[in-house]
C-alpha cells in the first residue's frame, strides 16, 4: 500500500469519518460542502486577507516614501539656499555683538541697532563726539572686516558732536 492510501485509510477510520458515513448521501454532500466553505473561509481570513492587507499597507508606505523623496528632490535647491541664507543670517547676527563691543570700547552710546533683511545692520548714534565715531568706524573696518556701506552725519547743537546714521555690512 502506498503512503497516500495509508493516510486515506487512517482518515476513514477516524470518528468524524465514521459519523459522516452513517449519514444519508444528501446529508453527506451538505456536510462536505459546509466543511469546504468553512475551510475556504478560514484560509481566506487566516492567510489570504492578512497577506493582502499587509501588501496594501506596504504599498501605501512605499508610495508615501516615494512622494516624500520626490518632494525633497524637487525642493533640494531651495532648502540648500535657505540653509545658506540662515547661515549668513547667523553670521550677520554676529555683527551686532562686534558693533556694540567696539562702540563700548570707544565710549560711544548707540541709540538704535536694526538688522536688515540683506544682512546689513543700521546703527543710529545721537550726540556723540565726531572723532570717536570716525575712530569706531575705522576700527570696525580694519580689525573686524565690517564694511561701512553708508554714513550720514548731522551736526549736533554742541560743537564737535554729531548725530550719525551708519549702515554696516
Amino acid at each position: 500500500m502506498s503512503r497516500v492510501e495509508q493516510i486515506a485509510e487512517r482518515l476513514r477510520n477516524t470518528a468524524p469519518a465514521r459519523w459522516l458515513a452513517l449519514r444519508e448521501r444528501n446529508e453527506q454532500r451538505i456536510i462536505v460542502g459546509l466543511g469546504l466553505v468553512t475551510l475556504v473561509t478560514v484560509l481566506w481570513l487566516g492567510v489570504w486577507k492578512p497577506i493582502s492587507d499587509w501588501r496594501t499597507v506596504e504599498h501605501n508606505r512605499y508610495s508615501n516614501a516615494q512622494a516624500t523623496l520626490d518632494w525633497m528632490r524637487a525642493n533640494e535647491a531651495r532648502a540648500r539656499e535657505r540653509a545658506r541664507a540662515s547661515a549668513t543670517q547667523s553670521q550677520d547676527r554676529s555683527l551686532i555683538p562686534l558693533i556694540t563691543r567696539a562702540a563700548e570700547a570707544q565710549g560711544l552710546q548707540l541709540t538704535r541697532l536694526q538688522p536688515e533683511a540683506s544682512g546689513a545692520v543700521s546703527v543710529v548714534l545721537q550726540g556723540q563726539p565726531f572723532n570717536d565715531v570716525v575712530r569706531w568706524l575705522h576700527q570696525l573696518e580694519e580689525n573686524n572686516g565690517i564694511a561701512v556701506t553708508r554714513v550720514a552725519f548731522d551736526a549736533d547743537a554742541r560743537p564737535g558732536f554729531v548725530n550719525a546714521q551708519v549702515r554696516l555690512q
